[in-house]
């Protein structure tokens, strides 16, 4: 075959999977590589070195626990990163200054499940184990974090549970069986109630004392013996119920029972009845409660029974509470409780703390979302639409056509079934980020106007290796690069730079000495900030610091310093002690050393430096494919005769392992910072392949890397 030039103009495709090699085919794979580390492929077709980190702090717990990193955004210019730990959080600035510490309820286990949204300066905190929490932030130094003071929560008729034992006469089927308590909880308004255990369905036919009721067993129970707390009484009293008075609204009222079925646990509750809501405030008797009118009665006749109800909020210890929260059209939606997996709830417009079920457009609301299995709603966002991402598939909810949703305008739209996990999604532009239940697939969910539907296709299909091990977290950085970054559960952190306008879904590795086990991102003046959890072993201790992206560094947990007068010792490395470290003095890279008593000593003097862990950027090139009179080069001997890089502000690289020299010799020139160059760089004689011919693009100094394309001339034989 005669000598070809074949270039390759681009690595948006990214890092591809072992299992694309031999797909020369398609396009991504003449824009992709064998694997692009510790390097961000960019939109407009280059791959740079990625940004160093610099050291803010070891976590409060930095060897023992595990630390979650959360966003809370004010606006551009007051930004602060939340440090949650084993119950604390720490408040940093942008500047890497503690501001203040708060304790919280959220244990170490919990983290990574806390759901959470923000409006303006408050910040609300959710978790299936606790009632959600809110964050305000009062001044840069003035931070207050304690339970939503609801007006009023969401509430239904859920029954009693008892803690009292309850011992049958017979588990099977059949009239005239006997339910036994072990204490007095029988009233003669319970029957025609049921009970609830397991499979087991019994409704109450008569009570006979305190003790002792008489029952139907519809539903065959597990046994005789049913323990306190497991069980429940389902239902409302079964009589009827006269009210005092209609109006107004904040009046107190009376309920009066014709038999008794008030219990004193059924303060605080709701009643709804004629048309109107009663919240008791106190129980007299088992005929008598008291209460405040909460909306307006329509009659004070007597309700009989079935025709008003007893109900109790919905999110409480018994329950579980809302894991998911978001910001919807001005109302506070939450979903996700261990009780009612599927149930959204939604607040009063502009009335975040009031979820007072009614009919009104602007009434506060509940609904479900429904499908053919049960699918707990794991987080709610936004996109076009209100969407739901549940563990079994993806729901959008909407009203009417160009209508807000109302209680009495909702449409719940199963859109698909992939399912989702734990990890919080991303929007980016139209598209919702998700990570696929099982961890290891990447959709983005975004309405699609070919189908008139939503569609969440697959973004890492072509590089499903980099998320193989399971991504944990993830976090979206808008500027000064488009970048998704996700940490897997190995420690390894996987980007994925995304422009759909420009069709880029380029992925890469992300390593380091070391494991990441947290990241998010915030904005600052110059655009965002990405901060991270990592986890390292220095001087012998497992430890965990807070590190943020810092353009202006290329090394790893990096302190800077500066001296206009020189000086040859730096400090400050208490962090890295025992640490084989990276040194650019003055602009120029120097030996590395070991840290020692939190030191080191370089060879000169210098009045600017940079000081942190190594890392190396590697770009490995996929087998070329050319076509040619014969057919494809596959499978041929392939021989690279000359290979020429095109740089972009570049110092230093090697190639299959030779070093391409830029630096020019002089006088002193050694102790000079090199140029930034931008060019071609040209080498010869990289030798036969038997099957392969890969190039292997290496940085390993603290340096600017920027690779634009590579050219290479080659030839093929049989």
């Amino acid at each position: 075959m005669a000598r070809v030039t074949y270039l390759q103009t681009n690595f948006t495709a990214g890092e591809l999977s072992p299992r694309m090699l031999g797909r020369v085919d398609i396009a991504r794979y003449q824009n992709g590589a064998r694997r692009i580390e510790n390097g961000i492929p960019l939109v407009h077709g280059g791959v740079m070195r990625t940004w160093g980190t610099r050291f803010v702090a070891a976590a409060k717990f930095s060897g023992t626990k595990r630390t979650r990193l959360i966003p809370y955004v004010f606006n551009r210019s007051q930004a602060y990163m939340l440090e949650f730990g084993d119950l604390y959080v720490r408040v940093w600035s942008l500047a890497g200054v503690m501001l203040t510490e708060l304790v919280t309820p959220y244990t170490e286990d919990m983290l990574f499940d806390i759901g959470y949204v923000q409006g303006a300066d408050t910040m609300f905190l959710a978790n299936q184990a606790l009632p959600i929490y809110r964050l305000r932030r009062v001044t840069n130094d003035e931070w207050t974090l304690s339970e939503a003071p609801f007006v009023t929560v969401p509430f239904a008729e859920s029954g009693h549970t008892f803690g009292a034992d309850l011992t049958l006469s017979s588990a099977s089927a059949g009239t005239g069986r006997t339910a036994t308590a072990s204490s007095g909880i029988w009233l003669a308004a319970d029957v025609g109630r049921e009970i609830w255990y397991g499979t087991g369905v019994a409704v109450i036919t008569a009570v006979g004392s305190a003790t002792v009721a008489t029952v139907t067993i519809r539903t065959d129970f597990g046994g005789t013996a049913i323990p306190s707390g497991q069980w429940k009484l389902t239902g409302s009293p079964q009589t009827t119920c006269t009210p005092n008075k209609k109006d107004p609204v904040g009046d107190t009222i009376t309920l009066t029972l014709s038999v008794a079925g008030w219990r004193n646990v059924d303060s605080g509750k709701w009643v709804r009845i004629n048309r109107g809501i009663v919240q008791i405030t106190s129980v007299s008797s088992s005929t008598v409660a008291n209460g405040v009118i909460k909306s307006a009665l329509d009659a004070t006749i007597g309700a009989i029974a079935n025709s008003w109800t007893l109900e109790g909020a919905v999110w409480n210890a018994e329950n579980g509470y809302p894991g998911a929260v978001t910001l919807h059209e001005q109302r506070l939606v939450c979903g996700g409780s261990p009780e009612y997996p599927q149930t959204v709830w939604m607040s009063r417009i502009g009335e975040y703390l009031n979820f007072e079920l009614g009919t009104k457009d602007d009434d506060a609301m509940s609904f479900t979302v429904s499908s053919d299995q049960i699918n707990p709603i794991e987080h709610l966002g936004q996109v076009r639409a209100l969407i739901a991402l549940t563990y079994g598939g993806e729901f959008t909810l909407s009203g009417g056509v160009e209508k807000a949703i109302a209680p009495t305008n909702i449409q719940v739209k199963n859109q698909s079934t992939y399912g989702c996990n734990r990890v919080r999604p991303c929007r980016i532009g139209n598209e919702l980020y998700f990570v696929q239940r099982a961890g290891r697939k990447l959709r983005s969910m975004a309405y699609r106007y070919d189908t008139d539907a939503y569609g969440a296709p697959d973004t890492s299909v072509l590089s499903e290796h980099l998320t193989e091990s399971g991504i944990v977290d993830m976090a979206y950085q808008q500027e000064p690069e488009s970048v998704l970054w996700l940490v897997r559960e190995d420690g390894v952190m996987a980007t994925v730079t995304v422009d759909r306008d420009q069709d880029v879904i380029g992925w890469a590795r992300q390593v380091t000495d070391g494991a990441y086990e947290s990241v998010a991102s915030v904005p600052n003046a110059d655009g965002e900030e990405v901060w991270m959890i990592v986890r390292r072993e220095v001087d012998g201790q497992t430890v965990r610091y807070l590190e943020r992206i810092d353009t202006s560094v290329l090394t790893h947990a990096a302190v800077t310093g500066a001296n206009p007068a020189g000086q040859s010792t730096w400090n400050g490395l208490d962090h890295l002690e025992g640490k084989t470290v990276d040194i650019v003095a003055d602009g120029v890279v120097m030996p590395s050393m070991v840290v020692t008593g939190g030191e080191v000593t370089i060879s000169r003097t210098a009045k600017a430096i940079e000081i942190g862990l190594p890392y190396s950027t590697v770009i490995e090139t996929l087998r070329p494919e050319i076509a040619g009179p014969g057919g494809s080069s596959q499978g041929n001997s392939m021989r690279i005769g000359e290979v020429t890089l095109r740089f972009l502000q570049t110092i230093g690289c090697l190639v299959n392992g030779k070093v391409i020299p830029f630096r020019n010799f002089g006088v002193e020139a050694l102790y000079q910072p090199l140029e930034l160059y931008t060019g071609d760089h040209r080498i010869e004689s990289l030798g036969w392949d038997r099957n392969e011919a890969k190039i292997l693009i290496e940085q390993r100094q603290p340096l600017p890397f920027h690779l634009l394309c590579v050219i290479q001339k080659l030839t093929a034989n049989d």
